[in-house]
């Protein structure tokens, strides 16, 4: 991947993860995804090309954590190809190729996440050799300002208010 391609990637990852099939990666991507990790770990995000377009894409990172057996592992971030190459076996491509990048950097496990509902993606990685390691669930809450509140926080307060934080009888635990 080269700098020129970030755009390209970009728009790409907008056609594939759409707010209507994928909300929860829909509202995860964005183009400081795409900029940061080319930027952080530019040797782990490739780009397939037909006819000097991108047509398909992988964004991996690294990290180490001590005091574990692998020490060292690769997490695919992101994986997208364009549909009318998908037969193609691009995707697979792109794959087996950072995992050689993974390999020779010393990389010992490599992880990979996606919604639940995304069987082609799970089929996918299932092809190449990963497991099901345990269902991991996203849990998310739209907030809306409450009647009365937005018009109080557009003025300014005459006298500073103290608070001080107690925590609820029945609140959960902190993670």
């Amino acid at each position: 991947m080269e700098i020129d391609d970030l755009s390209a990637v970009y728009r790409l990852g907008e056609e594939l993860f759409t707010s209507e099939q994928y909300p929860i990666l829909y509202r995860t991507w964005d183009p400081y995804e795409v900029t940061g990790l080319f930027t952080s770990d530019s040797e782990y995000c490739l780009v397939a090309e037909s006819d000097h377009r991108v047509v398909g894409f992988v964004l991996a990172t690294t990290f180490e954590k001590e005091g574990t057996a692998w020490k060292k592992y690769g997490y695919v971030n992101w994986i997208g190809v364009s549909e009318e190459v998908q037969a193609l076996h691009v995707g697979s491509r792109l794959y087996r190729r950072v995992e050689d990048i993974f390999r020779e950097d010393g990389v010992r496990m490599l992880i990979a996440d996606t919604v639940v509902e995304n069987e082609q993606a799970i089929g996918f990685f299932r092809s190449l050799g990963f497991n099901t390691s345990g269902r991991h669930v996203w849990l998310t809450k739209t907030l809306r300002k409450e009647n009365g509140r937005e018009a109080q926080e557009g003025r300014e307060r005459k006298t500073p208010r103290t608070r001080t934080r107690h925590a609820a009888p029945d609140a959960p635990p902190a993670i």
